[in-house]
């Protein structure tokens, strides 16, 4: 894994940031999902909540994955939700994400399965133990695995893509198939991918985020602009320092962060690097004339507004 996915996932995985991301992809940016609501899932293996021995849902193979627990009306609400993270674009991203998909469905039977083998060993019999009414399976539903009622819990994957160019891949599985007889479409299933792509937005969209995800994803869409231009026009605003570190890398930014109360402010980073510049440039030409020391350092005190600890690890050692 690259340095921008290990980034990427470390920043998204924050469920506030997690549920952000998908409000905006399922629910147009309104607050539906509440960060409380999402439980951190392992991504080693998958397993259900489903019947008497069932254990917590997990599943491998994902970027990140959480589960949506949440209680509408009375009623309890289970969604697995992935994501698959990509600064460049995956040509065969539908087969792919299609295949987790299906691998986590296919778990979840083998799960539900397990579960029912613990209390039924023949099928079409009623028990109580210590209570416990225990339904055996019939013959269909022991072959399956399943009851006939049962019902899987959904699976959304969103494929987050911060590169720079807008996605050109295919973005379902019908656009990655050679059909040349239409007839046969009523025959074949479709995979679409649920893309969140800031270099497919327009500026408006960024506006349906309500956390500092919507800001970061802005400046992502930007990122092939020139950078220092891209922070200014959003101005003095402060991110976490998350964020902050998350664009370092993204946008590749030779920049040194101060943690203020309240976050980082990416203007005044960028000015304290243009600062350092001129400090350094004043001082590599103090030097060129034969400065010595104290004077560069009290010259540099008194012109740039800065301390004498600020000069001193910039001093270049002298020319022999």
């Amino acid at each position: 894994m690259g340095v921008m996915d290990t980034e990427g996932k470390q920043y998204l995985s924050n469920p506030v940031f997690f549920a952000d991301a998908f409000n905006y992809l399922l629910y147009d940016g309104e607050q539906v999902i509440k960060p409380k609501e999402l439980q951190e899932l392992d991504t080693t293996e998958l397993s259900v909540p489903y019947g008497n021995n069932a254990r917590v849902p997990v599943q491998k193979y994902r970027d990140l994955l959480k589960m949506w627990n949440a209680m509408r009306d009375e009623n309890a609400i289970y969604v697995i939700l992935g994501a698959e993270l990509q600064d460049k674009v995956h040509y065969g991203m539908p087969v792919k994400d299609g295949l987790y998909d299906m691998l986590g469905y296919s778990n979840q039977i083998a799960e539900i399965k397990r579960s029912y083998m613990n209390d039924a060993s023949n099928e079409g019999e009623i028990t109580v133990d210590d209570g416990v009414l225990k339904i055996k399976l019939t013959r269909e539903e022991f072959l399956s695995g399943l009851r006939k009622g049962d019902k899987l819990i959904p699976i959304i994957t969103a494929v987050v893509y911060f590169g720079a160019e807008p996605w050109d891949g295919p973005k379902s599985l019908f656009e990655m198939l050679d059909v040349r007889d239409e007839r046969l479409y009523r025959f074949l299933s479709d995979y679409k991918l649920n893309l969140i792509s800031p270099a497919d937005m327009d500026d408006e969209e960024f506006k349906k985020f309500h956390t500092e995800l919507g800001y970061a994803m802005k400046l992502l869409k930007h990122q092939s602009e020139d950078a220092d231009e891209v922070i200014a026009r959003e101005g003095h605003r402060k991110v976490s320092p998350e964020t902050a570190y998350f664009l370092k890398t993204a946008m590749k930014l030779k920049l040194e962060f101060e943690v203020e109360p309240g976050g980082v402010d990416m203007c005044k980073a960028m000015e304290k690097r243009d600062q350092r510049k001129e400090v350094t440039g004043a001082i590599k030409c103090m030097r060129s004339m034969g400065a010595s020391d104290n004077d560069i350092i009290s010259k540099m005190v008194e012109i740039f507004h800065v301390t004498e600890e600020y000069v001193l690890p910039l001093l270049a050692p002298k020319q022999a």
